[in-house]
């Protein structure tokens, strides 16, 4: 990463946000299937590191359920692993895809009854997600992160930033699935 005369790494810039991206999720060969979770796995610590959340995620889901795909965390002591799940209906990741809930709440647990969210709600402070759609306009699922104390910093800048690392991971997705990863014409 370059700075430039100011100091700013050019993160700051939406821009700056986009090259970087494309930097970390360069095509790779979709035969190299750890090279393309790598490349999942370095963006999501990008996104962790530049939004300051302790954990950011992609959801599948599947079957009525937020299946946890590809997780980033600030400690090796993770709360969720690759694998856990939990019913679709209980998570904030729906209600944002549902548009019952915003992108961007800035502290979850003052609000997790009011929106009747299970009792682990309690535990998180800020949360982002965006969804994950594929090319062809499927849903595969969700972009999130959350930290454990609420977060005043997050703005609509910062979902901007989410929906362009979704972009990147469905195309990382569809690469590794051997999908197209270009839009359908025909689809709009």
């Amino acid at each position: 990463m370059t700075m430039n005369s100011a100091g700013d790494t050019g993160l700051d810039s939406l821009d700056g946000w986009a090259a970087h991206i494309a930097a970390v999720t360069a095509r790779v060969d979709p035969r190299a299937g750890g090279m393309i979770e790598r490349s999942i796995g370095s963006l999501l610590g990008v996104v962790r590191e530049q939004l300051q959340l302790e954990v950011v995620f992609v959801g599948e889901f599947v079957d009525g359920n937020r299946v946890f795909r590809h997780i980033a965390t600030r400690t090796d002591d993770a709360v969720i692993k690759p694998g856990e799940f939990h019913p679709t209906a209980e998570t904030i990741c729906q209600r944002i895809v549902d548009g019952r809930l915003p992108s961007v709440m800035h502290d979850v647990a003052s609000v997790r009854e009011r929106y009747g969210l299970p009792a682990y709600y309690g535990l998180i402070g800020g949360h982002i997600g965006v969804p994950v759609r594929l090319a062809d306009g499927t849903l595969y699922g969700i972009l999130c992160g959350f930290s454990f104390t609420a977060a005043p910093h997050l703005q609509e800048r910062d979902v901007k930033r989410m929906e362009m690392a979704a972009h990147a991971t469905a195309r990382l997705i569809a690469q590794a699935e051997g999908r197209d990863i270009e839009p359908d014409a025909a689809a709009h």
